[in-house]
């Protein structure tokens, strides 16, 4: 089932393939809210299959980092690049000029997004909420997004769920869904917001054991979390984030078990 799902997944067209291994490129990124400086010069790459797991505190400006890569927040300062592409703007006279709204959308295409909530269709089943994309922004034939559909709801352990409505599912099981119906626009990079944060205890596991698996599979992600033992297990970087600026990353290893910065000190002896 998974290969025929990458098969299919293979053949949705996007933007032109990047030839370099650079997935993701933020340059001296700002983000404001009003008067308040969220992101204070952001700079981070991400390279293709590497697995980035961003830790911190709770306003440290994590959350906003991953929108603002999906352009779903607009930034003051700085350029976001995804596969050699400006993410939402476009240069006038070393100016950021926000680009049209069908370039935005058709960059969006290559970005996976699973957020906290599972942001689900409530009147679609599980299959029709994976569908919905492929039909009505690619332009997918019906047969075949619901045969996608159906191979990445077995790829997320859902086969026999397809039918079922998110009122039915349990946050797990939705969560699973999110994260299939994300799949099914053939993504080059996933970003995850603290996707477990909502969830049961009981629940977690099965979330994060499908986000190993897309690990496994050399998915680029970029995930927002406190699950410390998933980012020392999976992540190739660890990256810590504290009042809207990057204070150090590093191998799980490394930065879990000889912090350099004294706040990464501190923040991982309160969780840990």
């Amino acid at each position: 089932m998974m290969a025929q799902a990458e098969n299919i997944l293979g053949s949705i067209g996007g933007l032109p393939e990047p030839t370099g291994d650079e997935v993701v490129q933020a340059i001296d990124v700002y983000k404001n809210f009003g008067r308040l400086e969220v992101l204070k010069g952001v700079s981070l790459t991400v390279r293709r299959g590497e697995v980035v797991v961003v830790i911190g505190p709770s306003g440290s400006g994590k959350t906003t980092f991953v929108r603002c890569i999906n352009h779903l927040e607009k930034i003051q300062g700085g350029r976001i690049f995804v596969n050699g592409h400006m993410i939402g703007y476009r240069e006038a006279r070393g100016r950021l000029v926000e680009d049209r709204g069908r370039n935005i959308a058709r960059q969006r295409r290559e970005i996976g997004m699973v957020f906290q909530r599972f942001n689900l269709f409530h009147h679609k089943t599980a299959l029709g909420n994976v569908i919905e994309a492929p039909i009505q922004v690619l332009g997918m034939k019906r047969d075949e997004a619901v045969a996608l559909g159906r191979d990445l709801l077995a790829r997320v352990g859902l086969a026999s769920k397809a039918e079922a409505y998110p009122a039915q599912l349990s946050g797990g099981q939705q969560q699973r869904v999110a994260i299939a119906r994300a799949l099914a626009m053939k993504p080059k990079l996933m970003l995850f917001d603290e996707p477990t944060s909502a969830l049961d205890p009981e629940m977690i596991g099965e979330v994060l054991e499908v986000m190993r698996e897309l690990a496994r599979e050399g998915m680029t992600m970029i995930v927002v979390s406190h699950e410390m033992g998933f980012a020392r297990e999976v992540a190739d970087r660890v990256v810590m984030m504290d009042d809207g600026q990057i204070l150090e990353e590093g191998p799980p290893a490394r930065l879990f078990g000889q912090p350099a910065h004294k706040r990464t000190q501190a923040f991982l002896s309160k969780i840990l």
